[in-house]
């Protein structure tokens, strides 16, 4: 597996990158941690030539590389790399490489599975071409500022989209697992059962009465599911919810909640104009999510 994590402002992309450290290192995966900024000019990018040629290598910070040094130093500081006299970052190499893409190089290796890469250019559209080209399974974003960036990688990335709303190291959680006879639940019960497992999570599975004919189904379908978690001899209870599928879901879910979802088979673009109960309930719940595909 490999995982995508987008961090932005420094205080805000803590839980971010501790949540996706975990489910990388649960996983064992090869883990990118990307940073995208503006784009720099023609114009800026001379001056930033001009001043290479008065000032030490060292001296000179593109934007981005700060943060990433940030994430480095934090990465250190919770053990998910082991802090030696010679990994410090003060001496990388900044390589260009194609599609606006940067990779920080250390002097000194620090890790075979963890990249530190910088892009520039619009947040989605390079996000979006990160996964595309190095094919990373899952992408980890924060769950501040723009709900619009939120609902536009859900629509557009080819990755599961991870959510990190409101995420506490100090709370203990449970996975919210809404289901529904869909390709896209298939795929969700698959992802809740690896995560239950590897974080010895308990799992509420709900399903939503949507009309008095879909009873009898949805019923099956809930029992059908809880079963499948007992057989990985993984804690699971079942209920039904009452109302419309979106507000059902967020008035359940509580705030030491992950909710897994299952995509919508919708096209993107008619998912961007007419919308879909994942990114909807990805936009209103006050909770962490993962929507998979």
């Amino acid at each position: 597996m490999k995982i995508l994590i987008a961090i932005g402002g420094k205080e805000f992309s803590k839980p971010t990158l501790d949540l996706g450290m975990k489910i990388a290192n649960s996983f064992k995966s090869s883990t990118t941690i990307a940073y995208v900024g503006k784009k720099i000019s023609q114009f800026s990018e001379k001056d930033v030539s001009v001043v290479h040629q008065n000032l030490d290598d060292r001296q000179l910070y593109r934007p981005g590389i700060r943060t990433l040094e940030w994430a480095y130093d934090f990465l250190i500081s919770k053990k998910y790399i082991e802090e030696t006299s010679k990994n410090k970052f003060d001496d990388y190499l900044l390589v260009d490489e194609e599609n606006a893409r940067m990779k920080v190089l250390l002097k000194e290796q620090h890790s075979d599975n963890i990249d530190l890469i910088m892009r520039t250019g619009e947040i989605i559209e390079q996000l979006k071409d990160e996964v595309e080209t190095n094919k990373h399974d899952i992408t980890i974003i924060g769950g501040g500022g723009n709900s619009g960036i939120h609902n536009k990688l859900i629509q557009f990335i080819d990755s599961a989209v991870f959510v990190v709303k409101n995420y506490s190291v100090n709370k203990k959680y449970k996975i919210l697992l809404p289901v529904n006879d869909s390709k896209g639940s298939d795929k969700a019960i698959h992802t809740a059962i690896n995560f239950a497992k590897s974080y010895k999570l308990a799992v509420e599975i709900v399903a939503v009465y949507e009309d008095k004919k879909s009873h009898n189904k949805t019923d099956k379908i809930l029992e059908k599911t809880k079963n499948k978690f007992l057989k990985n001899k993984i804690t699971a209870k079942a209920k039904i919810l009452k109302g419309s599928t979106v507000n059902a879901i967020v008035n359940h879910a509580k705030d030491d909640s992950i909710i897994i979802l299952g995509v919508s088979p919708k096209n993107p673009i008619m998912k961007y104009f007419f919308g879909s109960k994942p990114i909807s309930i990805a936009q209103k719940c006050n909770c962490p999510v993962l929507v998979t595909k």
